[in-house]
């Protein structure tokens, strides 16, 4: 009892000298984010959302190019926040979902996103494709049974694509499978569509991408930097650069000339500058055709627009029936068709996916890992079904291009594609001589 005695007179002794502040400033901070999740989960409760199916023209011929003109009308999401906004009104940057969905085999293009933006994907779509379709249908995942990992009557699998390299490293994109002058294309998604339209009828495969605009500033900037650093030009700190890095840059800006004079005194400053700016382009002139290539590809992704991207793979079907391996095992390896050892690529986030395995002993860690793999299954489960953004592996920030690389409509005259939903009847303008009946 006289050590816990001797304890509340330490805390109360610090508190009454001072250290009451610092439990202010952390109940404020506490209080704090209390207030901002509470706003902003009471503004998400108001928000409206559509979901809708777009259906493929029945002869294609256009380029993925044209779906990043899509992406690049739907970055219109990204809206500027005010102060108010943010902390009175609880708004925050809003995200859309596109999901190419096989449904036993028959796979189909669904989008969901909030309902004053339905008509700005309208536009865009049609604009590039006169003859699609878009139109307001029933959420599929509402046909299926609330998922428990013991009661369900189906079993899924389910795993997050991640990047290898940093994300200011582009992956491959449709410019790259274009052969000039043979005027042809190699499709990158053929190997996407192939693997999940091969599916029974009794199994579901959702392919979820989860794209939340960003703004230039919040991702280029660094973006910029890498590639000074590949060239070899100095880098120049950001706002994002250590307190600690900014004072020995000070320092050494004050006292750097000054120790120049008295170590190499004879070394004029003209002559320092010149050799200090001849530096980068010498080291670019010994550069590899392959070093500069990749330099060439990041200038280009950091050129365009960017989203703020979750890949998300689930894999749905009875239980007496559920065998994920085939269908999983080629979606992995078509991703990989987007990917090189000198940019970047795709793979799974064996972290977080549905496959736990123990670590040292299996047989007494078996309930332990049973525990484990359910609570990622409903995790991942809900994050999928519910389209929820602030869950799951960190996003990878992916430009239209290298969206449009791996989200377009198929070729139909280039490769052969297998049952995609597409637009049955044909839709013209009625001619303008039309004789039209007096009401």
């Amino acid at each position: 009892m006289s050590d816990l005695g001797e304890f509340f007179r330490l805390t109360a002794t610090i508190l009454v000298n001072g250290g009451w502040i610092g439990f202010v400033i952390g109940f404020y901070f506490m209080l704090k984010i209390l207030y901002i999740d509470y706003i902003q989960i009471e503004w998400y409760k108001k928000l409206e959302w559509v979901f809708v199916k777009i259906s493929v023209p029945h002869e294609n011929e256009t380029s993925p190019l044209a779906f990043e003109h899509i992406f690049n009308q739907m970055h219109v999401m990204h809206a500027h926040l005010t102060w108010a906004e943010r902390y009175l009104e609880g708004q925050f940057y809003i995200w859309m979902t596109w999901e190419i969905t096989s449904i036993g085999g028959e796979i189909g293009n669904y989008v969901r996103l909030l309902k004053k933006y339905k008509p700005s994907l309208e536009a865009a779509v049609y604009s590039q494709f006169p003859g699609a379709e878009v139109v307001e249908v029933e959420d599929y995942f509402k046909q299926l049974p609330k998922y428990h990992t013991d009661t369900a009557p189906y079993d899924i699998f389910a795993y997050s694509m991640r990047p290898i390299k940093p994300t200011y490293y582009p992956i491959r994109s449709f410019l790259d499978f274009e052969h000039s002058t043979a005027e042809t294309m190699v499709d990158p998604v053929s190997g996407v569509w192939e693997a999940i339209g091969a599916i029974n009828p009794y199994e579901m495969y959702v392919i979820q991408f989860v794209l939340r605009p960003i703004g230039d500033h919040d991702w280029k900037p660094a973006g910029y930097e890498l590639v000074k650093k590949l060239k070899g030009e100095k880098e120049t700190l950001t706002h994002h650069a250590d307190w600690f890095e900014k004072i020995l840059g000070g320092i050494g800006a004050i006292f750097g000339p000054l120790l120049d004079i008295i170590i190499r005194p004879g070394e004029s400053e003209g002559h320092k500058a010149k050799k200090e700016d001849d530096l980068p382009l010498s080291r670019m002139l010994h550069l590899s055709e392959g070093e500069k290539n990749i330099i060439n590809l990041i200038e280009r992704n950091l050129s365009k627009w960017g989203y703020q991207t979750k890949i998300n793979c689930l894999y749905v079907a009875p239980r007496e029936k559920y065998n994920p391996r085939p269908v999983t095992s080629a979606v992995i390896g078509a991703f990989k068709a987007f990917g090189a050892e000198n940019i970047n690529s795709l793979k799974p986030d064996l972290s977080r996916w549905t496959n736990v395995h123990y670590w040292l002993f299996k047989n007494l860690e078996k309930s332990v890992v049973q525990l484990r793999l359910k609570f990622r299954k409903r995790k991942l489960m809900f994050l999928i079904r519910n389209r929820w953004y602030f869950w799951g592996m960190p996003p990878v920030i992916l430009s239209t291009e290298s969206l449009a690389s791996m989200i377009h409509f198929p070729q139909t005259l280039k490769v052969k594609v297998p049952d995609i939903a597409r637009v049955q009847v044909t839709k013209v303008q009625p001619p303008p001589e039309l004789p039209v009946a007096p009401l």
